[in-house]
């Protein structure tokens, strides 16, 4: 009782303004924070060796391993959204602040698990955490350069902060087979610590000057936005379809690389290397990605992302040797390429007052989707094996991807 209770003083408490040298402006720091911040978040120690643990540590097999993330997914889905909408109306930084001490708390209780019963405890912990920062990350960033006139620049700072996040997730991934080779529990130990740093970074953050809805009339607010998704802004609906079905297309491949590459004959201390590997390979990718979208144009940068994608499970799916790991970096490199230029055109074409509720409202769409296709993919797996499973979604997903790609050619107009 003590953390949730201490979280609610902490948000409180939490000013919407903190104190900066006179005649700077304060929102010049967040794009750089919001950078480090995400880089902090993105640090996920065991990440790396997740599989494993759960394997090797707990006994799980891997459909209750899918069944686990999918009860991460279900905590995601069910505060997606509403911490969204939320953000809009408290603040984007006090959202943040309370998602690293909740983020703080989940890890916490991961440490301590002895079994499924604690993973899913603590999932469900860090499910509400990351879900708060859904949204109000990516919505803090586009209001601060809006307010300072440099709106322009958002597809480069998205670009950029996306690399940090990389970049974090792959150093810590050559660290965490040393941590876990020390002691199993040691890289959930250094996540309680990362995320109690995140918190002072969270704490920096200043509120841009925006109007806030009103907390009244939530649920006709709420009605009123899906109804403009659904309904009304076909272009903006499109965007939010194609950018689910690319990033599941990187998203499945994260739970199934680990055991895919040990099947194969990797060993287990190798684990970092490759995970680190694949990180970079996604920063480097969102480093460019704005260059090359503004030579060839989004369309055509999607379609090299669906090509991608396709080189990549076929890969994998057809090569029955460790080799088969080298086309996942084609589907890490095709997350790092989609994501600044399609995330930049989803923020021009959704309002300001509701930014962050309707980039949860498509977050929300994207975990509800891997909720259900999640445990198939494990029972799947656990029947046929990785490759046929992997060449059945992988064709699965390119033709999501097309059909999304078709809808956003068919509203070529320019957003306002």
């Amino acid at each position: 009782m003590e953390g949730p209770l201490a979280a609610q003083q902490l948000l409180a408490a939490a000013p919407d303004v903190i104190c900066h040298s006179p005649g700077v402006s304060p929102l010049q720091h967040n794009p750089r924070l919001l950078c480090l911040f995400h880089a902090l978040q993105m640090s996920l120690f065991p990440m790396a060796v997740l599989t494993v643990f759960y394997r090797q540590e707990l006994g799980m097999s891997m459909t209750e391993i899918m069944l686990v993330q999918g009860g991460f997914g279900l905590a995601m889905a069910l505060f997606e959204f509403p911490s969204g909408y939320l953000a809009d109306r408290i603040g984007y930084r006090r959202t943040l602040v309370f998602s690293a001490v909740l983020n703080a708390i989940g890890w916490s209780i991961y440490a301590r698990a002895g079994g499924i019963g604690g993973v899913i405890a603590g999932e469900v912990v860090l499910g509400i955490g990351i879900s708060l920062i859904s949204g109000s990350d990516a919505a803090l960033m586009y209001e601060s350069l809006q307010e300072s006139g440099r709106e322009k620049e958002y597809a480069h700072w998205n670009g950029r902060m996306r690399a940090f996040g990389q970049l974090g997730e792959g150093s810590a991934a050559l660290l965490a087979g040393v941590l876990y080779a020390h002691w199993t529990r040691l890289p959930f130990v250094t996540e309680v610590v990362i995320w109690c740093v995140n918190l002072y970074v969270a704490w920096r953050l200043v509120e841009p000057e925006r109007h806030r809805p009103p907390l009244g009339e939530n649920w006709k607010q709420i009605k009123a936005m899906v109804s403009h998704v659904a309904l009304r802004a076909p272009r903006l609906r499109a965007v939010i379809l194609l950018t689910i079905a690319l990033g599941m297309s990187s998203f499945i491949p994260v739970w199934t690389i680990q055991l895919y590459a040990t099947d194969s004959g990797m060993p287990a201390t190798w684990l970092g290397v490759v995970w680190a590997a694949a990180n970079y390979s996604v920063a480097l990718a969102s480093l460019v990605a704005t260059r090359i979208a503004g030579r060839v144009g989004l369309v055509k940068l999607v379609i090299g992302c669906v090509v991608l994608i396709a080189i990549g499970y076929a890969g994998m799916g057809l090569t029955q040797s460790l080799w088969g790991v080298a086309f996942y970096f084609s589907l890490t490199t095709m997350r790092g390429l989609f994501s600044p230029s399609l995330g930049h055109e989803e923020q021009r074409l959704i309002s300001s007052s509701d930014r962050a509720g309707f980039l949860s409202l498509r977050s929300l769409l994207f975990r509800t989707s891997f909720l259900v296709i999640g445990p198939l993919i494990g029972i799947a797996i656990d029947n046929y094996g990785q490759r046929p499973t992997l060449l059945a979604v992988g064709t699965l997903l390119v033709l999501a991807c097309l059909s999304a790609l078709a809808s956003l050619r068919r509203h070529q107009q320019s957003a306002t």
